[in-house]
């Protein structure tokens, strides 16, 4: 089982020192053996809302896909705006059953690949790829703060005075 202070990002950006300030890593449920599963997760997490961040700002600068959302509903992507809340709004719930059901999928595969994460342990990583996985995880890091900051420009103006004022 990894380490915390063998995984990638753990160190870095802390002054060399692990950043646990509640002694997650130490105690249990929390501890050494489960934090491959919340590395994995915040890998997993921050890819979510890398693509979430670019798929809203998109959305907000009114790129859409050609053609049709829903043909029985006559729901062109278009039709969907340019506000990443409403445009969700808007999709029909078949359509966001069909996303969560994919999602779902996804999910299950990755539980049942062989070996597990939790059974293996996370791979050790040397050189560029230990790079490319610091870079992920800031990354990843970023977007989960862009996603909510979004979110809350959603709902409460003026939450994020860096944004337009035209977003909403």
């Amino acid at each position: 089982m990894a380490n915390i202070e063998d995984l990638p990002g753990a160190t870095i950006e802390t002054g060399n020192k692990v950043f646990d300030p509640y002694g997650f890593a130490q105690t249990t449920p929390y501890g050494s053996e489960n934090f491959e599963w919340m590395r994995y997760a915040e890998i997993k997490h921050g890819r979510i809302c890398m693509a979430a961040t670019v798929g809203w700002l998109l959305t907000e600068a009114g790129v859409h896909f050609p053609g049709y959302l829903s043909t029985s509903q006559n729901l062109k992507f278009s039709d969907l705006g340019t506000s990443g809340m409403d445009a969700w709004a808007l999709v029909p719930d078949a359509g966001k059953m069909q996303i969560i059901a994919a999602i779902g999928v996804v999910e299950l595969l990755a539980e049942t690949r062989k070996p597990h994460y939790m059974k293996a342990g996370l791979p050790t990583f040397e050189g560029k790829t230990a790079k490319k996985r610091i870079a992920e995880l800031k990354n990843g890091r970023a977007a989960m703060i862009g996603v909510a900051s979004f979110y809350a420009a959603s709902y409460i103006p003026g939450s994020v005075p860096l944004l337009p004022p035209t977003w909403h």
